[in-house]
């Protein structure tokens, strides 16, 4: 395990949030494996036990030194944890940061609950929060951050295949009045998964009605980097079946960035087309 040199002001204010929000000097360092994971962990043990915070073996104190031991193995995991997150975190900061502090409540709340993440997959999704927030406070809310610490790692990964077919402003055009997503990993259970989980809206009859933009004889659709005009002749409402985010999914998906499956967007337009539906591509 190495320490990590940092330089630069995202750097910087990252590590000022992990130390108010750790209440000590926050010194990154890098877990490379499991195997180093664990030397680590046995390292800060014995550092316990030469400090007493581990009674040392007497019977007459054998259920106090097993419940300090407890502590201690609990503490150390939880501190592995946080370092393998902010490690992650690091890579996805922007060039520039806000001035603005991370909250203390949300900073509290945040590593109360990331402490406890193990799975490499999800402390990838902490990690991402992290760097979101420091970059511009208030872009997650109290009760997104709820919301991802009850996710398991299935539940992520039906909502990460949801993102990839979802619009930018969180929200999953229907092809039909069907949910027919089965083609892209996602089949009614599924939904049903991410309504319990809070991701997504608990309905089957959700619509969207786009308002219509005079100068472009149509709506805007955005759908990852494309920017797609939708137009039919005498008609200025157009109304389409969805399955829309919450905005604790729509916050989510927004931090995660997940590349989009254009295929289904494409799959999208050529089942509008047959209902006289006109598309262009504008970028």
């Amino acid at each position: 395990m190495a320490v990590v040199k940092f330089s630069g002001k995202p750097i910087e204010k990252l590590i000022d949030t992990v130390s108010k929000g750790i209440g000590i000097l926050y010194e990154p360092k890098r877990i490379r494996k499991k195997a180093d994971a664990e030397a680590y962990r046995l390292e800060k043990l014995e550092e316990a036990k030469a400090k007493g915070l581990i009674l040392k073996s007497d019977a007459e104190f054998e259920i106090i030194e097993r419940a300090r031991e407890r502590f201690a193995h609990r503490e150390i995991n939880r501190q592995i944890n946080l370092e393998s997150i902010v490690e992650k975190s690091t890579k996805h900061l922007g060039e520039t940061v806000s001035e603005e502090p991370v909250d203390e409540d949300w900073r509290t709340r945040f590593f109360s609950k990331a402490q406890d993440v193990t799975n490499e997959e999800m402390q990838e999704v902490w990690g991402k929060i992290l760097a979101e927030e420091v970059t511009k406070p208030g872009k997650i809310s109290f009760r997104t951050l709820e919301v991802i610490s009850n996710l398991s790692k299935n539940e992520a990964h039906l909502f990460e295949l949801a993102c990839k077919i979802a619009l930018n402003d969180g929200r999953i055009l229907k092809m039909s009045s069907d949910n027919a997503f089965d083609n892209y990993g996602i089949n009614y259970t599924s939904l049903l998964k991410l309504r319990a989980a809070g991701l997504i809206y608990d309905s089957d009859t959700l619509n969207v009605t786009y308002g219509y933009i005079e100068h472009l004889s149509g709506v805007i659709i955005n759908f990852g980097s494309k920017v797609i005009l939708c137009n039919k002749e005498n008609t200025k409402e157009y109304k389409f079946d969805q399955v829309l985010f919450t905005p604790s999914g729509t916050e989510l998906m927004q931090t995660i960035n997940t590349d989009k499956n254009y295929e289904y967007i494409n799959k999208f337009i050529e089942a509008k087309q047959k209902e006289q539906f006109v598309f262009k591509i504008l970028n």
